[in-house]
């Protein structure tokens, strides 16, 4: 493939005729079968080639074309050009993986037809990883196998760098404790060889166990002391880490939740932060104070009998072979494990939010099998992973007991021979267990750090995903209210454009009304307007200048929406109305909620105002709630307004009102509005219509109905079906 870069926008001079000005490589021929072509478009054909063909297998000159397009399919697409005689010719045909690619040809293809320069951009994603060529959990996701563990764990730590005080407090707790255990094999080693075999002064027992005791006290206290501050470190670090992945998910693009669900999401602040919490808490404190106390250990038995130290500690080999066998393949199983787990949340979410559409339809058994085949899911991962951990920890175990029996067979070797005292054999012993036992517990900090460092991952791929460019551009614009689409094209799936080349421009104040069928692009648009999503091509002007240019939060806060269904938090009435204007005087809330013909029925409230409109405004009925989110729209005062089906699900009585409230509120305001009741755009300056994703009519109400067209047949479609419903009805 030539001519291909990952900058957002390619830009290819004029070239001479004949000379590729992009070449792109498929994966399936026209009959679905897996084979290599090759799409070969230049400034005068769109030509298709294949290693075994002597000639194209498609030669279309660009005069002969009039627009081009892909069609999808299962698995894959297919670009399809269709001609000025109005054939449809199938171009060549792709996989799913090179969909955006073809996409994009599609439309370089479309810009050559209308005389335009070819300027497309293609951005290649990663479908499998580069280092080590395993499919990716997602496309463009980073690969759980080729992570650094060392550098997630080192994130987590400037996590720590906050409380660096008590964190080296921590540290030096933990040298200390080490230390302290070191000292009871000590004393023990000289009662036995100096009070109970040489039978020297007894006095010194009284004064070695006194020592002992003063010793367990203060490892105590050290103890309780080193106890108390992990469980804060841990608690902070923990929580801001969760603040730090929430304040990261508030700011990435639209595109990133249209591909996952809430629940899985959620997974990432719960289940994952929850796995690090666990391995903060019980694995790092062990690791800590193990490690010196080992490795202070090691010293003290080499000192005392290199020999018989190193025989013992034979089995550690095996064991450390054993864990690197085992390492990656426990921590997969824990990766695996986590995404049952958000998928069994987000299951979990969506069949709460969706109660009462569940109990509507009398379907509890069906949701109850979904849980079920969900929950097996979980269940069958979590066994594969515990078992896999216990088959392990188990097989470790064994190699670490053998070091028992070598000390006895050597270290009573040595003893019988007069080669070790007895009082050096029992403080070997002693050691030996103090040894092996964090040993044994090692294998349960693979555990902890291999559930940790999955949910590590995944927390820090939402860290790193490219957010909203929220703060940069322009940071002080005041919006007059005029909007200009210049031959925007977009598509949420890039090889099916939903808005190909639209243009308008909306004067400060005017209103604008956007009709057509359902999938016409009419949200597309909205959604284009409040910068949910950027153009593939083209240019959204405000006031003459590029939205990308300007900050997104102050061009935000100059845009309110009322939408067909609207949302509201759980809280007070008035929080709600006050929503996009925090700290806004009462008397102002009250202001805008007579301007949404709200101040009436909220009066009617038990409460009035600090009424609770319960989760999503359950308490209220839709009207009400539509009217709040007016009143809300009112208080924020926005020179830019969004009005999507705001009275498409409410009686006619509620909809005067809500008419009457939209009325004061697009005074003096640009407006784009949609509405599922036609004749309710009667008062728009204008009204454009229109069809996948093209503008098909532009002008006012009485314009398009005297021109019988397009906007004409769907007033006549929806007169006709009321007519029918009132029949019904009657």
């Amino acid at each position: 493939m030539t001519a291909t870069v990952d900058s957002p926008e390619l830009i290819l001079p004029d070239r001479a005729p004949g000379t590729p000005l992009l070449e792109l490589d498929s994966d399936l021929t026209l009959d679905g079968r897996f084979g290599s072509q090759t799409l070969h478009i230049t400034s005068t054909h769109v030509r298709v080639t294949a290693p075994d063909a002597a000639a194209p297998l498609v030669d279309i000159p660009v005069a002969d074309i009039a627009s081009a397009r892909n069609e999808s399919l299962v698995g894959g697409g297919r670009l399809e050009i269709t001609l000025k005689n109005t054939d449809i010719r199938p171009v060549i045909a792709y996989t799913a993986s090179l969909s955006d690619r073809f996409s994009e040809a599609a439309r370089g293809i479309e810009q050559l037809a209308k005389g335009e320069p070819f300027s497309i951009g293609i951005k290649l994603q990663k479908i499998r990883c580069p280092k080590c060529g395993r499919l990716l959990p997602e496309r463009d996701g980073h690969c759980p196998a080729c992570v650094s563990k060392w550098k997630m764990i080192f994130r987590i730590g400037r996590f720590l760098t906050v409380y660096k005080f008590r964190t080296l407090a921590l540290a030096a707790l933990a040298i200390t404790s080490a230390a302290l255990h070191l000292a009871p094999p000590l004393i023990q080693r000289q009662i036995i060889n100096k009070i109970l075999i040489q039978h020297e002064d007894f006095s010194q027992m009284w004064t070695l166990i006194g020592l002992w005791t003063v010793l367990l006290a203060f490892g105590a206290a050290v103890q309780i002391t080193q106890g108390r501050l992990i469980a804060f470190l841990s608690a902070h670090v923990i929580a801001d880490i969760r603040a730090a992945v929430y304040r990261a998910i508030e700011f990435l693009k639209m595109s990133y939740f249209e591909k996952r669900k809430a629940g899985a999401i959620q997974s990432r602040l719960t289940n994952d932060t929850q796995n690090i919490w666990g391995f903060l808490v019980d694995g790092v404190p062990f690791l800590l104070s193990n490690t010196l106390q080992v490795l202070g250990i090691l010293a003290i038995m080499l000192w005392t009998n290199w020999v018989l130290t190193l025989c013992i500690l034979s089995p550690v080999l095996i064991v450390m072979v054993i864990s690197s066998i085992f390492w990656s393949r426990l921590i997969s199983r824990w990766h695996r494990w986590s995404h049952k787990w958000a998928r069994f949340q987000s299951h979990l979410t969506e069949a709460l939010s969706g109660i009462k559409v569940m109990k509507a339809f009398a379907q509890e058994d069906q949701e109850n099998q979904r849980f079920i085949a969900a929950n097996d899911g979980l269940r069958h991962s979590g066994t594969d992973a515990d078992q896999y951990w216990s088959t392990v920890f188990g097989t470790m175990s064994f190699f670490i007991a053998l070091g028992m029996l070598v000390h006895f067979a050597v270290g009573g070797w040595m003893v019988f021979h007069d080669r070790l005292t007895i009082g050096d054999f029992v403080m070997m012993q002693v050691y030996l267990g103090l040894i092996y036992g964090p040993m044994q517990w090692f294998a349960a900090i693979n555990n902890w750090f291999s559930r940790a460092m999955a949910g590590a991952e995944r927390i820090f791929e939402v860290m790193d995903t490219e957010p909203e460019k929220y703060l940069q551009g322009n940071n002080a614009h005041p919006i007059v209210g005029e909007v200009q689409f210049e031959n925007v094209r977009f598509g949420y799936d890039k090889s099916n454009p939903v808005i190909k080349g639209m243009s308008f421009t909306a004067a400060p104040g005017e209103m604008i009304g956007l009709v057509g069928k359902s999938g016409s692009g009419k949200s597309t648009t909205i959604n284009l307007i409040c910068r949910f999503y950027e153009p593939d091509s083209g240019c959204i002007r405000i006031d003459g200048i590029d939205s990308r240019q300007l900050s997104l939060q102050d061009m935000r806060s100059q845009i309110g929406v009322v939408l067909q269904e609207p949302f509201l938090f759980n809280g007070t009435v008035a929080e709600n109305i006050s929503y996009g204007k925090p700290g806004a005087p009462f008397e102002d809330i009250i202001a805008a909620a007579k301007a949404a013909n709200a101040h009436h029925f909220i009066l009617g409230k038990p409460d009035g105002y600090d009424s609770q409109v319960g989760e999503r405004g359950s308490k209220l009925s839709g009207g009400e709630r539509q009217r709040v989110s007016i009143a809300r729209a009112i208080l924020h005062n926005p020179r830019i307004l969004i009005l999507d089906e705001a009275t498409s699900s409410v009686d006619v009585e509620t909809e005067k009102q809500i008419q009457e409230a939209i009325g004061r509120l697009v005074q003096g305001r640009t407006t784009f509005a949609i509405a599922h009741r036609l004749s309710t755009l009667r008062n728009a300056n204008r009204l454009i219509v229109l069809e996948k994703g093209e503008i098909v009519e532009c002008g006012t109400h009485a314009e398009l109905m005297a021109k019988q067209g397009v906007f004409y047949n769907l007033v006549k479609t929806q007169t006709a079906v009321n007519e029918i419903v009132g029949v019904g009805n009657a």
